[in-house]
């Protein structure tokens, strides 16, 4: 940001010395091409504990990723808090070794009252643990109590990641998904009392860290009205950003990944209504569904117009949900043999990769629709022009995928597809186009 200011400052001054006439009209420099920030931030990932397990831990994800979500790691308050006053570190600290190790900033994600701390500790309504969905003991359901159990263990979170000589918990999601009652069977005020101590510790360790809200599915409907009754509770004075579960399904049925435009836009207007339309938004958790897309030439085509769809609307953050979560939305999968070989990257994380090339460095326009064809263009420094486009009505079976003609405007030469970094060299004016994006280049 800092670097853009100073140049428009740069530029304003030539200017005006132009028009006294003491700096030639050809020394005038056009402005510099301002690129969104955030299209690196699109890509990021959850792992699960198969990449930090004792016996033969799986390789670390070898496509460009820029953070990772601690979700299904081992890291949950009952694993790191197992008795009051007792706590287990050995999970965590493989994963921040590995994130430094790597570069990766680190997105923990509260949720699961250790037993001893629950405030019903035999409800099994409770989807991971019985009691872990309840508010802790000492939080009455009005908020007030000392919260003590909570505010240790945060502290103790906190402090433990700030002396980690490896790597620091930069982010912080301050529940998964409540409106679940499976993953929280608390009132809307215990909620708020224990984020609000939450917030007040993280921020005394680490003013830069960054607080987000509970995690609320963008669907309209039970989602929006436990965070609306959240934010009447007063949830809304500990946000910097909006943490949404982006899931593209209808219910337990497929969604095309089209579908981020569809609840993307009544979601931010029930943001606008709460009066959060300036926060951020990030997008914590997605896939395309478990089971709901199987052919990997399918999956591959998803994971691509999902991100494309994240990076045209402005959500700031994406992660993907999960990388070795075999049909739950996995990129690379173990070799089924000999678990101690590589494995193997999947089209859906070659697909991932790719995306991360195209876009990166490059700011995008607004995608476009007719009929079945989605074109989404992008730009870059030096004169470059490209364009993403591809066809909702072919589909991939066996490897074979169908196509359609697609006659295009402007200078294209070459196209690239999400299969490798290949360029085509094109002759004439169309080009085959199906449900995995190409990328159309002028140069």
């Amino acid at each position: 940001m800092k670097t853009q200011v100073f140049s428009r400052f740069a530029l304003l001054t030539v200017l005006l010395l132009a028009s006294a006439g003491l700096v030639p009209i050809s020394a005038q420099t056009p402005p510099p091409t301002v690129v969104p920030e955030w299209h690196q931030y699109l890509f990021n990932l959850s792992m699960n504990g198969g990449v930090v397990a004792d016996w033969h831990p799986e390789p670390w994800p070898t496509v460009p990723i820029v953070g990772i979500r601690l979700w299904n790691t081992g890291t949950r308050w009952l694993d790191l808090n197992p008795a009051n006053g007792v706590y287990d570190w050995t999970q965590l600290d493989k994963w921040l070794a590995l994130a430094g190790q790597h570069g990766n900033n680190v997105l923990y994600t509260f949720a699961d009252v250790p037993q001893w701390a629950s405030s019903n500790p035999t409800d099994k309504i409770c989807l991971q643990v019985a009691g872990s969905c309840d508010a802790p003991n000492d939080v009455n359901p009005d908020g007030s109590g000392s919260d003590q159990h909570w505010k240790d263990f945060v502290t103790a979170l906190v402090q433990h990641s700030a002396n980690s000589t490896t790597a620091h918990i930069n982010h912080w999601e301050m529940w998964n998904e409540p409106h679940n009652n499976f993953y929280w069977n608390g009132t809307d005020a215990q909620l708020v009392r224990m984020v609000g101590d939450a917030y007040a510790i993280i921020k005394a360790n680490d003013p830069h860290a960054l607080v987000l809200s509970p995690s609320v599915g963008w669907q309209s409907g039970k989602p929006m009205k436990w965070f609306t009754g959240y934010m009447a509770a007063g949830g809304g004075k500990y946000i910097d950003r909006i943490a949404c579960h982006g899931y593209a399904k209808n219910g337990s049925q497929y969604g095309p990944p089209e579908n981020v435009a569809k609840f993307l836009v009544p979601f931010q207007a029930s943001l606008k209504a709460l009066g959060l339309e300036a926060v951020p938004i990030w997008d914590t958790e997605a896939n395309w569904g478990n089971n709901l897309v199987t052919d990997q030439d399918m999956q591959a085509a998803w994971v691509a117009r999902f991100v494309i769809f994240h990076a045209t609307n402005h959500i700031r953050r994406l992660f993907w949900f999960i990388w070795n979560g075999g049909s739950q939305g996995g990129m690379w999968q173990l070799d089924p043999h000999d678990h101690s070989l590589p494995g193997t990257l999947l089209k859906a994380g070659i697909a991932y990769g790719q995306l991360s090339d195209w876009l990166v460095g490059a700011d995008t326009s607004a995608c476009q629709q007719s009929g079945t064809i989605w074109s989404c263009a992008l730009s870059r420094e030096g004169g470059y022009e490209g364009l993403m486009v591809w066809d909702t009505a072919q589909t991939c079976q066996h490897g074979q995928c169908s196509t359609s003609e697609y006659q295009f405007q402007g200078n294209y030469v070459n196209y690239r597809t999400i299969n490798n970094s290949q360029q085509i060299q094109i002759s004439g004016s169309t080009v085959p186009i199906g449900a995995k994006p190409i990328l159309l280049q002028n140069q």
